[in-house]
């Protein structure tokens, strides 16, 4: 099955938004093949029972917002959910109105049943760790399953289904001429300063749970001279769930060294990040070892070329030229400071060139075509 001039649904457990990760830039990937896609919101706490919205963002990208349907229902058994399920894709299909050929879901949480959809192909992504036991329920139900790591793909070993994994994706617009202009802006001096200083970049929601505060701070207080500048959310925004971390952020608001630009769209961060000379991940990999496998957001640090310091990977540990990864957290500043002590080492042109070919072998146009090959691949055994 090619993936083009179809009808797909694509289940996602975050809202379309200003913030774009591997769901929204998969959707708009998709919609670009002439494919019609339905990207179905998180269910809506502000509409009224069984309510369905479309909004249509292309003429061929339209976002569904649905009321929750029955709260608690994970916590019915599986033959129960089903009937729940059913219930509610036949709700969403008749206001979508035509067939569905391929249900997408990255949301293990909602309809772990997929079949209800009656599409001809199911597609489980899973992107992220899912601390779920209905997460086997929707795997065993799809038609092939995608992770973006192996420690994800372990946790489906029992499933007698395909399985493959898929790196995480990059945009096209990372892609491109380093001066990329927002708007056709030149002056960009009210958010990155254009002194002197090394310039460090994080882009990430601050909420993020994983995030190792303590060793950040650290990182931060022991760089007086280099300047931070943090792009994502610290307020409430589409990506931000339960709010941790505040007394962090609160910190960094009060730190000479550092700038919260906030969330910007995804279409302008090559322009921030063209800017910045080192970019950090910080969270707890060498305690979470699964769950930080693969963070999305390394493959566009490294379409920049920059130096990137960061917290254990698993899925970089065969790739040492192409980040600067520590074994455990408690080395990261030390790391941090080295690579900055020596960044036209670092930034050098074989280092830069290296990461960027790297991040460019994994557009989400290239991933789609893998995608593509293995759906057709499977349909042929």
């Amino acid at each position: 099955m090619k993936l083009n001039d179809k009808t797909i649904l694509i289940i996602s457990p975050e809202y379309w938004g200003i913030n774009r990760i591997s769901k929204h830039h998969y959707a708009l990937e998709l919609a670009k093949r002439n494919n019609t896609v339905y990207f179905l919101n998180p269910p809506s706490i502000i509409l009224d029972n069984y309510d369905i919205s479309l909004k249509k963002i292309n003429k061929n990208l339209i976002i569904i917002t649905y009321s929750l349907y029955l709260r608690g229902l994970n916590l019915l058994p599986n033959i129960i959910r089903k009937y729940f399920h059913y219930i509610q894709a036949n709700n969403l299909l008749k206001s979508i109105k035509e067939k569905i050929d391929i249900v997408w879901s990255f949301d293990p949480y909602r309809f772990q049943n997929l079949t209800v959809f009656r599409a001809i192909l199911n597609i489980y992504h899973a992107v992220d760790i899912h601390k779920t036991k209905v997460e086997l329920d929707i795997a065993n139900n799809a038609d092939i399953i995608l992770a973006t790591s192996d420690k994800i793909l372990e946790r489906f070993v029992s499933v007698k289904k395909p399985k493959f994994k898929i790196n995480h994706g990059l945009a096209e617009y990372f892609i491109g001429d380093e001066n990329v202009q927002i708007n056709g802006k030149k002056d960009y001096s009210n958010e990155i300063s254009i002194n002197k200083n090394i310039k460090a970049g994080y882009v990430g929601n601050l909420f993020y749970k994983y995030l190792d505060v303590k060793v950040f701070k650290s990182i931060i207080t022991q760089n007086k001279r280099v300047f931070f500048y943090f792009i994502g959310p610290y307020e409430k925004s589409n990506l931000v769930g339960d709010e941790h971390n505040l007394s962090f952020i609160n910190f960094l608001k009060n730190c000479e060294n550092v700038h919260l630009i906030g969330p910007k769209p995804s279409t302008d961060l090559p322009f921030y990040l063209n800017h910045l000379d080192i970019f950090l991940l910080c969270y707890s990999g060498d305690k979470n070892v699964a769950e930080m496998s693969n963070p999305h957001k390394m493959l566009e640090y490294l379409s920049t070329g920059k130096a990137v310091v960061s917290h254990y990977v698993d899925e970089y540990i065969d790739y040492p030229d192409l980040i600067e990864m520590v074994e455990s957290n408690r080395e990261l500043p030390i790391k941090f400071k080295e690579v900055v002590c020596n960044i036209e080492y670092y930034n050098s042109p074989i280092k830069s060139e290296a990461r960027k070919a790297f991040a460019f072998q994994n557009t989400y146009m290239k991933q789609l075509d893998r995608i593509e090959n293995l759906i057709v691949e499977q349909t042929r055994k």
